[in-house]
This record gives structure tokens, C-alpha cells and sequence, in this order.
């Protein structure tokens, strides 16, 4: 039997033990569960890198090289390439632009681009929140981040072919 979403949700556990966001909550169960669990109607591989679209950038400066993961890790461990290279379209690279870099990836691939427009809808929402907080820094990033991300993302679904009648979150 091959790698599972199980199996993904409890490597993303393990990878982001002892992560928390911004408010101090648990990275896995503030993030990383609801984008999965707002993919799972798109099929299994959508929530596997749902759930692990956070572990490479998540965990490349972990002291201990055990609670590291890059691509050729996930590869080895048995995830299917669709979502290895999905994550990979996700993930960060050090000293990249956010939009000419990370988002332009995204767009270019179908899961990825899934998997972005989910955790952009995840950080718009959390947006709100710090609205209440800081609404000069939340301003910021939904203006100069998060909206413009999304209109790139929308655009490229809609202009694929294969992908462009999806029911978007």
C-alpha cells in the first residue's frame, strides 16, 4: 500500500511539532488541517499537499537534520509525485519575490495553484483577524500581498483548460 492522507497528515504533525502561528496557535491544527480539509473535495491528492505544502520551507531550519524535510526526503517516504512537485510549486525559496517568484510557480501548476488559492482564502480570513489588532499591517497585506496573489492565481485557473471550471475556494 502507498503513501496515504493519513499517512501525509501525520508527517505534517511530526514536521511542525512545536510550530505556531502568529496568535501562538499550533501551526498543524490552526493551518495546516483546515487548507487539507478545504482541498479534500478535490480528490486525495489535493489534502495530501494540502497538509504538506508547509513542510520543506517549514522545517529547512530545523537543528535536528530527522525533523527535516525537502522534496527527495518526500519522495523517498513515498509521496506521489503530483503532490511532491505541488509542494514544491508552493514552497519559497530563500531571497525569492513573492509574486514574480512564488506566485508566478504556483500559477503554472495545477495542483499547486489549488493549494495556493486555498491558503491565500486561509490568510485573507486570517487577515480579519489581525485587522482587529493592526489594521495598518493587515491593510498591507491584503492589499499589497494577499489580493493581488489571488487575481494572479484566479487568472491562471481560469485561463487552463483542463482546470478552469473547478469550483475555487
Amino acid at each position: 500500500m502507498g503513501f496515504t492522507v493519513p499517512d501525509a497528515h501525520l508527517l505534517a504533525l511530526h514536521a511542525h511539532e512545536g510550530q505556531v502561528d502568529a496568535q501562538g496557535r499550533d501551526h498543524y491544527l490552526a493551518h495546516l488541517r483546515p487548507v487539507a480539509e478545504a482541498l479534500r473535495p478535490y480528490g486525495p491528492d489535493a489534502e495530501m499537499a494540502g497538509v504538506l505544502h508547509d513542510v520543506v520551507e517549514g522545517t529547512r531550519d530545523r537543528p535536528d537534520p530527522a525533523r527535516r524535510y525537502d522534496l527527495d526526503r518526500l519522495r523517498a517516504l513515498g509521496v506521489p509525485e503530483v503532490v511532491v512537485e505541488a509542494v514544491d510549486a508552493v514552497t519559497r525559496r530563500p531571497g525569492e519575490p513573492y509574486m514574480s517568484g512564488l506566485i508566478r510557480r504556483c500559477a503554472a501548476h495545477p495542483l499547486g495553484r489549488l493549494v495556493a488559492l486555498t491558503d491565500n482564502a486561509h490568510a485573507l480570513a486570517a487577515n480579519a483577524v489581525l485587522a482587529r489588532t493592526d489594521p495598518d499591517r493587515a491593510r498591507t497585506l491584503r492589499e499589497g500581498r494577499y489580493r493581488p496573489a489571488r487575481r494572479m492565481l484566479l487568472a491562471a485557473e481560469a485561463a487552463d483548460p483542463g482546470c478552469g471550471r473547478r469550483i475555487l475556494v
